[in-house]
């Protein structure tokens, strides 16, 4: 019986039709009574949030092709992928008649036979089923007419339908509803290249705003199409059109990009804008289309404080040392620290006055961290280390081609690199007399021309000098510059040498220094002084004072092959005669001629390094020399 009615309907019906009443057949379902299935209230709003896209954009197609038959007894569904209906437009008639026309009702085949909704979803294929070939008896009135929908993937995302009265369908309905769902589809992709074009340009947009350096587009005619915010900021907001305008015409920028397509990289620009002069440099290149026609260009603007400020902390040129890191417990010392910590906060010119080793340039950038400036750069140049012609252009830097050797580009100086943060001037006194009448000027005006440059560079940063000499003496003799002298003397802060700190200052001093080195050779543990070697170390006049005395100790740690140091790991060369610092029962003239016989001795009768070391004048070490009889 069963197989004379499979061939029945073989006979009669398509491949796809035959093929889904043999599907039927095989799940038992009910030809007299469909079966119905309705989503709850909150199942079906997760589906239509699922589904929210394909149905906004769906929706005007289905008002526009029900439009077509409106009170003709049809209406228009909108299935999702599962099959069930997401949307359902039509004549009220055919609503009422077929209450399963519903949303949230599922219409595949399991629960209603042959249908086109359900059979699209299996088949995958534009399909009309005509009136007796549904396969549920309820639905033999009706003709449908289904198309599947696909994403711009290929996936299969739903169904569009057209359902009514089988007397009134006609050849074109499955036509209608095919073009309907292309257009559906191209919308689709349309609204994918939208969101995809919208996405990549928020990411492009946050690409460009995340950089520290300003860039902007332009087309042929030089008008900006895109900029970030760093642009706008480098130039002052709303005159970015102004500026690139000014830009363009002052440096050749438009010529070399647009007409002649060349590529531009860091070139140094200075130009007046708005009443001063802007300082940065710029980088750019043409923007071709696939024929190689040059579109346009893309700059990109780099502040020159930006710059040195990467230079500078690539170089390292930042402060490590704070007040904290000055260590010995010496009432003297102990002064001059509190001292230091209050001026320190004045935003005036500092002269660290003191012998060779008595940490200058740690006092110079413990000020620095603890000043206004202490969030730019820390820039330091030993004046003495530099030869008398080259020190102006390490100062100032130079121009492309204003010496020998000089390179291609040019080179800012140490004043450029330390604006908005500090410049550590060591050893001033070694400055040539030329070169100082070039540093009055930025003390005086905050500003400079490079070597063999012709455009004033303005710079704000604080000037912190330090020498071991006299600076007045050195005025007197006519090396040093008086009115330089004045400006530089501003806050003198005179660092004492190690030979006037108190017995407990060394002591501390001492300690740090070998749990430091201790730290740094845990192989060795907690290194431990014998009192002959601590009284020797106590003793000593320490003409090199704390660089001396940190070295000393170092040698004798290495020395020692175990935690154990004694005087003898202490170098002979130096300690034999144990020159006193503070000796009970002796005078304080034969001490004073004992640490004056015992220097000269040991700087080799040299009378200038001596007078340094004791931290007197030549000319005050000459007249003691006499009034002690020494030769």
């Amino acid at each position: 019986m069963v197989t004379q009615e499979k061939n029945s309907f073989e006979k009669i019906y398509s491949p796809i039709i035959s093929e889904s009443w043999r599907r039927c057949t095989l799940n038992n379902v009910n030809s007299g009574e469909p079966r119905e299935q309705c989503l709850s209230e909150k199942d079906f709003r997760q589906i239509q949030e699922e589904y929210t896209n394909l149905i906004e954009i769906a929706s005007p197609f289905m008002e526009n092709l029900y439009g077509f038959v409106k009170g003709s007894s049809f209406v228009v569904v909108l299935l999702n992928k599962e099959c069930y209906i997401l949307e359902i437009v039509g004549d009220k008639e055919v609503l009422d008649k077929f209450p399963m026309l519903r949303r949230g009702e599922n219409w595949n085949e399991e629960l209603k036979g042959t249908n086109a909704m359900g059979t699209v979803c299996i088949e995958k294929k534009p399909l009309q089923v005509h009136a007796g070939e549904h396969f549920c008896n309820q639905f033999k009135t009706m003709t449908c007419s289904a198309s599947p929908i696909f994403d711009m993937y290929g996936n299969f995302i739903g169904v569009l339908d057209m359902t009514g009265d089988y007397r009134k369908t006609h050849a074109h309905t499955l036509g209608m509803v095919v073009a309907a769902v292309q257009a559906i589809e191209h919308q689709l992709q349309l609204e994918h290249a939208t969101r995809e074009v919208l996405y990549y340009n928020q990411k492009l947009n946050a690409v460009l705003e995340s950089m520290s350096d300003g860039v902007f587009s332009f087309d042929r005619e030089g008008r900006i199409t895109l900029l970030n915010q760093v642009a706008k900021d480098i130039v002052g907001g709303s005159n970015i059109s102004e500026f690139v305008e000014k830009l363009f015409q002052e440096k050749n920028v438009y010529n070399n990009i647009i007409k002649n397509g060349q590529a531009i990289h860091d070139q140094e620009v200075f130009m007046n804008f708005q009443k001063k002069v802007v300082h940065f440099f710029i980088s750019g290149m043409p923007l071709k289309d696939k024929s190689g026609y040059i579109r346009g260009g893309v700059m990109t603007l780099k502040e020159i404080k930006k710059v040195h400020k990467l230079v500078t902390h690539l170089a390292g040129a930042q402060a490590r040392f704070t007040f904290d890191d000055i260590v010995g417990a010496d009432s003297v010392l102990n002064e001059v620290v509190v001292f230091a910590k209050k001026v320190a906060r004045v935003d005036a010119t500092i002269l660290l006055e003191g012998e060779s080793g008595t940490g200058k340039e740690m006092f110079a950038q413990s000020i620095h961290n603890g000043s206004l400036y202490r969030h730019g750069p820390f820039v330091a140049l030993n004046c003495g280390a530099i030869p008398r012609d080259l020190i102006e252009s390490e100062l100032f830097g130079y121009e492309e081609g204003s010496f020998t050797g000089a390179k291609k580009g040019g080179r800012p100086g140490k004043f450029e690199l330390a604006n908005g943060g500090t410049i550590f001037l060591d050893e001033i006194a070694t400055m040539p007399f030329e070169t100082q009448v070039s540093l009055l000027r930025v003390l005086q005006e905050k500003q400079f021309m490079r070597v063999g440059g012709n455009k004033t560079i303005n710079v704000n940063c604080r000037i912190i000098a330090a020498t071991n000499k006299d600076l007045s003496l050195e005025v007197k003799k006519g090396n040093f510059r008086e009115d330089l002298y004045f400006r530089l003397d501003v806050i003198p802060i005179a660092l004492p040498p190690l030979r006037k700190w108190g017995r407990e200052g060394i002591i501390s001093l001492i300690n740090h220094f070998i749990d430091k080195l201790s730290q740094k050779m845990p192989e060795k543990n907690k290194m431990i002084l014998s009192e002959e070697a601590m009284e020797a170390l106590i003793s000593y006049a320490w003409p090199g004072n704390i660089r001396e005395l940190s070295n000393t100790i170092e040698r004798a740690v290495y020395f020692s092959e175990s935690n154990y140091i004694k005087k003898e790991h202490l170098p002979d060369e130096k300690f034999k005669k144990q020159p006193l610092r503070n000796v009970s029962g002796i005078s304080l003239k034969n001490m004073e001629k004992k640490m004056i016989e015992e220097t000269l001795e040991d700087l080799g009768g040299n009378i200038k390094r001596a007078a340094e070391v004791l931290g007197i004048t030549r000319a005050t070490l000459y007249r003691k020399m006499k009034e002690l009889n020494l030769k």
